[in-house]
């Protein structure tokens, strides 16, 4: 692939502008998930001190009844009052705790938010990855059409490969460097014939005194004429033809006539 694709480049900063936005929405799926944890690990650490509050008013209690049976109504009222200081706290507990389980309400729900936004930004992702690699092998296969193009061929004087084209209108016969150095042959003639400037080579073998066009006109009537001299030759053949078959026959008929003298009159 030759020099920055547009469309690539185009695809790439969207796949990077998608995976940016993806982790953006990731870190606040991260953040709320967190705060959903937090607030769940409040509301079993709640329950744990609800179980052990219940426990220790049960213990109270139990207490309580004990002292009174045993007709002790100071620690009965120890134990009594013990129970209900608890109570309070029990009650405090569950208030913090509904206010805990609004807190994780509001928790669940922006972290069911974030993780579909980031669901959608995925799949952007996704899109953007799909669209970049579709582009990126398209790209590959036409440069694969392109490198097939290129051929080499030996320089006509030092044999040095040549690379080029084979859709280039004029295919090189020589590399650079000898090139260069065959510039250095060509001089412009004067036409002997029409006077035009045309350049000729000095390492030709035969240096041409006319132009190409003269050379043309030249080589035309070169042909002309001797389309012109087979012409007349082939006419010159048909008369001498004709004129031996003209004395051929002349001569059957002489034959002919004298075998007719010749010939002796029948008597009657």
């Amino acid at each position: 692939m030759s020099g920055k694709d547009p469309e690539l480049s185009r695809l790439g900063e969207a796949l990077s502008s998608a995976r940016s936005a993806y982790a953006a929405a990731k870190k606040t799926t991260d953040e709320t998930k967190a705060r959903l944890n937090q607030t769940g690990s409040m509301i079993q650490t709640f329950n744990a001190k609800i179980a052990e509050l219940k426990k220790g008013i049960d213990s109270e209690y139990n207490a309580m009844r004990s002292e009174r049976a045993g007709g002790d109504r100071n620690a009965a009222d120890g134990h009594r009052e013990a129970a209900q200081s608890m109570q309070e706290k029990l009650t405090e507990i569950y208030e913090s705790k509904k206010t805990c389980f609004t807190e994780l309400d509001e928790a669940r729900a922006a972290f069911n938010k974030a993780l579909d936004s980031q669901k959608i930004l995925r799949d952007k992702v996704q899109e953007a990855w799909d669209s970049f690699n579709a582009r990126l092998e398209f790209l590959k296969t036409e440069n694969a059409k392109e490198q097939a193009k290129w051929k080499e061929k030996p320089c006509r004087i030092c044999g040095v490969p040549i690379r080029y084209n084979v859709e280039w209108k004029h295919i090189p016969n020589l590399c650079k460097d000898c090139f260069d150095k065959d510039k250095l042959n060509w001089e412009d003639r004067v036409c002997a014939k029409c006077g035009k400037t045309f350049r000729i080579n000095k390492s030709w073998e035969h240096i041409p005194t006319i132009c190409g066009d003269c050379r043309k006109t030249v080589k035309a009537e070169k042909a002309a004429k001797i389309q012109a001299e087979k012409a007349a030759a082939e006419e010159e053949a048909k008369q001498a033809e004709e004129e031996r078959q003209a004395a051929a026959s002349a001569l059957v008929e002489v034959a002919n006539e004298a075998m007719s003298e010749e010939m002796p009159v029948a008597e009657e």
